[in-house]
């Protein structure tokens, strides 16, 4: 069948491709000789232009520039010859009146006119017209063709034939500019009227000049093919009688197809005989050009042909085989079948979930492994029961019992859609712990009546999670309830400031219950100016991770529910959840603590003030006695004068540093801070201790190791500090020994050090070593006397002038006490301040 169907096709479609290819032969052949008669037709043309000017110069004895314009123009080249460049007018001249020539053009209004190329020639022919006068035609203004050999070859041509001629491939002088073509041009000799044309010998005597026309090739082929160029035929023109590559004027190919086409599919070659020259024409077939001669009927027939035959086929095959792949796809979908159930059984089997199947009275017909370990039985117990039977006891989360239409299976088979995550606790009737599972029923109906007649009920076994959750929920009510009982307040705000938490001490500090406050903005707990600047400070926070507050302890003043402010002190920490800033704030309310130091400031103030006095005027009674009666006293009585006389001396000091720490920390000692050199202090310090530590048999030496260190100072409350610290170090070292002052840069500053060569400071002691009345021994039989002031007071000084104070405790002995300054530059004029005021924002970064 298919054999008798194709050889008819296959006959039909050659014998259509044989048609085909004739028709495309004639094409071509028709297309290769429009072109060449439009070429021919074209130079005819062209011919008969110049055979017009040159009659022009035989009617008249002198033709005008003017009116050669007027001829040119009345032509409109560019509208019915498109593609010649001009036509113009080349003069003869002898050499003897050449100079007569130029001045006689330079008086027509060109004074820079020049026959070109110069030099001596036994003959001139310049070009003097040549329309249009602009662009390109500029350039061959006074040219002499005669003086180039293949134009004057032409030119010869047409005097000794009388004829037009045109000339070999030539390279115009009008090529100035853009892409350089192949050039051409054609001359008719036109000559002096009245005189003799019989001979070549006669007609050179009377040759007035040429008449001539220039030619770019790639122009002229557009002007005289216009559209018919784009058709599915290329050229080449060669200025020979056999195509030579040097003798090339124009390919077509050029203007569309930049590749090579080296297999054309039709070729041809013609001659143009013409006006003395042979061109060459090799005319060629595009690529194209053999998909248009390849007909959509031959292929038609062909596909179509092919395509019954096929179909005839595969008919015939079909009926043939149409028995056998129906007993082939019976027994494939039973083994589909059998594969299916063993795979369904495979999984029903090894399931982790356990899966229970009922029929439509709700009967467990089956149940996995699974299924039996989680509840606890075997599938020959629960065969032909109910979800609802006895054997087991089922409760909600609540811990309130199953009604019997509350069970997923129940509820599927009722409403016939799928029941899930359905939590049930089960137990055994035999079984004491109990079992935690979330429930999935799916109902299966029947394909032609639509009735439930299987439910699967799946479920997971998810007890661990339930004991999780519950020990979770336990953790969460301990942590709650250990911060519904701690002292301090602790409120948790997220990235804007909205408040997320707020405990019972909160909310006895604040005034606020919980509710009224979580979901609001932490500023409503705040008095000015924190209120109105805290969501600035807060942005300020997140975008520069500046922690000005974060991660450190600072007292503020904070509001009550009435309106009430109290003084606070706040620790604020941030944590990250869920990829966001998450702030834990802890308040504790210091209102009783701030009482308790201003009384404390009060009862200083009141004792220091009523004690100096009189202390004084005792000191200097005991001195005053001592100093006139010492020598006349016994001795016993003199011995204890000068005990009373220290001791008062030593009161009076511990009054004075009372009075200086009280001024300090209460912001009412002024500092006269001006621009002062730190080593010119340090020398004096040094020379005012030196009798000091004379007394205790100990040496001082000073290691500078600048010559000046500008700083701003108060030169007194330094050497104040120099003095607690010299004292401290000459107390605590041994006769004999060293105290030794340094003074270096360290980093933006400097930094002055005091290393005695004492026993060191007791572990216990460190953490206290800058507090008020903090002493290493504070027995009352200590050897070492002092106030335990004079650290503190150093530290707050220190403080004020913008530095630090510390000190290092090497291990074997010794302690080095050292204090750093800034460096000062003289930006502004010396001022005297007092202690800053308490801390108040002025700016985002406070």
């Amino acid at each position: 069948m298919l054999l008798a169907t194709l050889l008819p096709v296959l006959l039909a479609w050659n014998g259509l491709s044989e048609q085909r290819r004739l028709l495309a032969n004639r094409q071509f052949e028709l297309l290769s000789r429009e072109i060449r008669e439009a070429i021919a037709q074209r130079l005819l043309d062209h011919k008969q232009i110049l055979l017009g000017g040159a009659a022009l110069f035989d009617a008249s004895k002198e033709v005008s520039r003017e009116e050669w314009h007027t001829y040119v123009e009345r032509l409109s080249l560019a509208k019915n010859y498109p593609g010649i460049l001009g036509v113009g007018y080349s003069q003869v001249i002898q050499p003897d009146q050449l100079a007569a020539h130029i001045a006689a053009v330079r008086a027509q209004g060109f004074p820079d006119y020049q026959v070109k190329p110069p030099g001596e020639r036994p003959l001139y022919t310049a070009i003097v017209y040549l329309e249009p006068f602009s662009g390109r035609n500029l350039a061959a203004f006074g040219y002499d063709m005669f003086s180039q050999e293949t134009r004057r070859a032409a030119m010869q041509s047409a005097v000794d034939t009388d004829a037009t001629t045109i000339s070999g491939k030539v390279r115009l002088v009008q090529e100035t500019h853009g892409k350089e073509q192949a050039g051409f041009l054609m001359y008719v000799p036109i000559y002096r009227p009245g005189l003799p044309l019989d001979t070549a010998q006669a007609r050179w005597k009377a040759l007035r000049g040429f008449v001539y026309s220039p030619y770019r090739v790639d122009d002229l082929m557009d002007g005289i093919l216009g559209e018919r160029s784009s058709r599915s035929i290329d050229f080449r023109i060669y200025d020979s009688d056999h195509a030579e590559p040097s003798s090339l004027m124009f390919d077509s190919a050029e203007h569309h197809a930049p590749g090579s086409n080296p297999h054309p599919s039709h070729r041809s070659q013609q001659q143009i005989h013409a006006y003395g020259r042979t061109w060459t024409l090799n005319l060629y077939s595009r690529p194209g050009f053999g998909a248009e001669a390849d007909s959509v009927t031959n292929w038609l027939v062909l596909g179509l042909g092919i395509g019954i035959s096929l179909a005839l086929f595969a008919l015939t095959r079909l009926l043939l085989d149409r028995r056998a792949q129906a007993l082939a796809l019976a027994a494939e979908m039973t083994a589909r079948r059998q594969e299916s159930e063993e795979r369904f059984r495979s999984v029903f089997l090894h399931l982790g979930q356990g899966v229970v199947i009922h029929d439509a009275d709700a009967r467990i017909l089956d149940a996995n492994p699974a299924a039996q370990r989680i509840l606890g039985t075997t599938i020959e117990q629960m065969r032909e029961l109910t979800s609802v039977d006895s054997l087991w006891q089922v409760v909600h989360e609540d811990g309130s019992s199953f009604s019997a239409t509350d069970y997923p299976v129940m509820i599927a088979l009722r409403r016939g859609t799928p029941v899930t995550d359905v939590v049930m606790g089960v137990r055994h009737a035999r079984a004491v712990p109990w079992r935690w599972i979330l429930v999935d029923a799916y109902p299966r109906q029947e394909a032609t009546t639509g009735r439930v007649h299987r439910v699967y009920a799946v479920f997971t076994d998810i007890t661990a999670r339930k004991q999780a959750e519950l020990a979770l929920k336990d953790q969460s009510r301990h942590t709650q309830a250990i911060l519904d009982n701690v002292i301090d307040a602790i409120i948790t705000a997220g990235a804007g400031g909205i408040i997320a938490s707020f405990n019972l001490a909160a909310e006895r500090i604040f005034g606020y219950a919980a509710a009224e406050v979580v979901g609001k903005n932490l500023s409503m707990l705040m008095p000015e100016p924190y209120h109105t600047a805290h969501d600035r400070y807060m942005s300020h926070h997140l975008r520069t991770g500046e922690r000005k507050v974060i991660g450190s302890a600072r007292e503020l003043t904070g509001r009550r529910k009435d309106g009430d402010t109290f003084p606070m002190e706040l620790a604020v920490s941030r944590i990250e959840r869920d990829g966001q800033p998450f702030f834990i704030g802890m308040v504790r309310d210091i209102t009783e603590r701030k009482q308790l130091e201003r009384m404390k400031s009060e009862l200083i103030s009141t004792v220091s003030h009523e004690l100096r006095t009189p202390v004084t005027s005792i000191r200097g009674a005991l001195g005053l006695v001592i100093g006139r009666y010492a020598e006349a006293l016994p001795e016993k009585g003199r011995n204890l004068l000068q005990m009373a006389e220290r001791n008062s001396a030593r009161l009076t000091l511990l009054i004075n540093d009372i009075l200086d720490l009280e001024k300090l920390t209460s912001g009412r000692m002024n500092f006269d801070l001006h621009s002062s050199d730190l080593v010119s202090i340090a020398r004096q310090a040094l020379e005012a201790n030196e009798g000091y530590a004379r007394q205790h048999q100990m040496t001082l030496s000073g290691s500078f190791e600048l010559t000046r260190a500008p700083v701003l100072a108060d030169d007194n409350r330094l050497l104040q500090v120099f003095a607690n610290l010299i004292s401290n170090a000459v107390k605590y070292s041994p006769p004999g020994g060293e105290v030794k002052i340094g003074l270096r840069r360290q980093g933006d500053g400097f930094r002055v050090s005091v290393q005695d060569q004492g026993p060191g400071i007791p572990e216990d002691f460190k953490g206290r070593i800058f507090e008020r009345f903090a002493q290493a021994d504070s027995s009352d039989t200590r050897e070492k006397g002092g106030t335990g002031l004079g650290l503190s007071i150093t530290k707050v000084i220190i403080e004020r002038h913008n530095g630090r104070v510390d000190y290092a405790s090497p291990t074997g002995g010794g302690t080095i006490f050292y204090f750093d300054l800034p460096e000062w530059t003289a930006r502004s004029p010396d001022v005297t301040v007092a202690d800053p005021p308490p801390d108040t924002p002025t700016s985002e970064k406070d």
